[in-house]
Parts: structure tokens; C-alpha cells; sequence
């Protein structure tokens, strides 16, 4: 197996490099350095530092140039998720890289690493006398919260609600066309459906509101992220 390094360029393109280059647990083949999708000041600066870092890098590895939302981090966190699910598809993993990002980069950085369990990495900068920045002290390893993720049949209502109007109604039809003619079987499909779409609200995958009678539910911004991973692996 090999990986793909996921690079996220701030302005310090000689840490970007030594962190590239000194990380070596796993077998990389290719980099992908993420810069941001707007057109300020500190965007073009990054824009020439990865355009530097890959001319520096290409002798050795691939090297790519993707953009991502500098300012909505859960669109940026579904955006290095498409990342990491293209690279997947072609038979890599990914190790994040946030050793010189910009912070809105490194947070949506690190709930794509959870969500799809990903290695992630940071490097601590050293300094000389005159606090100027020499190189990296150490590198570290960043730990993947264990995201409590729905079951399977959660998954699917997941799925269900991203496909559909989202409301109840609706949803129990989906899973059961069968109600609609039997009563009983109405009732018993409803409070089912309703205890898992309760467990995955509380989880924060889905938001609920009232739509006169009836109840309507809708994936959260988390929810349409974890959503498109399970579209991408089950």
C-alpha cells in the first residue's frame, strides 16, 4: 500500500518540505498540496510557496495543486474528504499534513482525518538566537478521535434523508411501502424509525424541525460529510 501525502501550505515552505521529507513511516508516492480557493493577499503568497514546494518535490514525487474553502471549514473538510476518497479510489491512503496550515485548514484538516481515520501530522518549528525560524524540532503524530459513528441501519436512514424530503412520513414509506395499508405496521415502523433518527440527532449527523404536523428532519453539515463517506464505501 502506498500513500499519498496531503500537504496544507501556509507561508513556511521549508517546513513544509522537512516535514515531507522527514516523515517515513509509510511509503509515499505522491503529494497533494491544498492551498485556499479565494484571491487574498495571504492566498497569493501561498499560491507561490506551493508552486515552489512542488517544483522542489517533483523530482521525487508526484505532485499535485488542489483548492480548498479557506473561510467554511466544514466545506473544506468535505472538500479534502473528495481528496482522500479520489486517492482512496486509485489505491492510496493519505496522511494529513498540517504542519503549515492556516488554522480554519488544520481544524477541517483534522475532522476529515477522524471521520475517515486517516494519519495525521504536525511538526513543532525550531528557532535560532535571533528567532528566526531554522527547521522543525520534532514532528508529532496527531491522535484520531474515536467518532461515534451510526450503525448500519443509521448509515441507511442517513442515506434515506440525503435522497428524500426528509420528512417522517416519507421516510417510513421508504423503508416499509407496506404501511401505508396496514395501521399497525404504521405505528410500529414510526417509533422505530424515530428511535434511530433520536440516536443520530443526539449524535449531531441530523437537525429536526416541525413543518406544520409534520416533523422533518435534515442532515447537518456533519451529516452530509459522514453521508458521502459511506456512499464512497459501502
Amino acid at each position: 500500500m502506498t500513500y499519498t501525502h496531503i500537504v496544507f501550505v501556509g507561508h513556511h515552505r521549508e517546513r513544509l518540505i522537512e516535514s515531507i521529507t522527514q516523515y517515513r513511516k509509510y511509503p509515499i508516492t505522491r503529494v497533494v498540496l491544498v492551498i485556499g480557493d479565494d484571491d487574498t493577499t495571504g492566498e497569493r503568497i501561498s499560491r507561490k510557496v506551493a508552486t515552489r514546494v512542488k517544483s522542489d518535490l517533483s523530482p521525487v514525487y508526484e505532485v499535485a495543486i488542489a483548492k480548498v474553502d479557506k473561510r467554511n471549514v466544514m466545506n473544506a473538510a468535505s472538500q479534502v474528504i473528495d481528496i482522500i476518497l479520489s486517492e482512496r479510489k486509485d489505491g492510496r491512503r493519505c496522511i494529513l499534513n498540517m504542519s503549515g496550515s492556516l488554522r480554519t485548514y488544520a481544524i477541517a484538516a483534522y475532522i476529515a482525518g477522524c471521520l475517515t481515520q486517516s494519519p495525521m501530522i504536525t511538526s513543532i518549528p525550531r528557532y535560532d538566537e535571533e528567532n528566526r525560524e531554522v527547521g522543525i524540532e520534532e514532528i508529532i503524530e496527531l491522535p484520531t478521535i474515536p467518532v461515534q459513528f451510526p450503525r448500519k441501519d443509521q448509515a441507511e436512514l442517513l442515506g434515506a434523508i440525503a435522497k428524500s424530503s426528509g420528512y417522517l412520513e416519507d421516510l417510513i414509506l421508504q423503508a416499509n411501502p407496506r404501511a401505508r395499508e396496514v395501521p399497525d405496521e404504521l405505528a410500529k415502523e414510526r417509533s422505530r424509525l424515530f428511535h434511530h433518527l433520536k440516536k443520530i440527532e443526539e449524535m449531531g449527523f441530523v437537525t429536526k424541525e416541525r413543518a406544520g404536523k409534520q416533523v422533518m428532519f435534515s442532515l447537518s453539515p456533519l451529516g452530509r460529510i459522514f453521508a458521502k463517506v459511506c456512499r464512497a464505501e459501502g
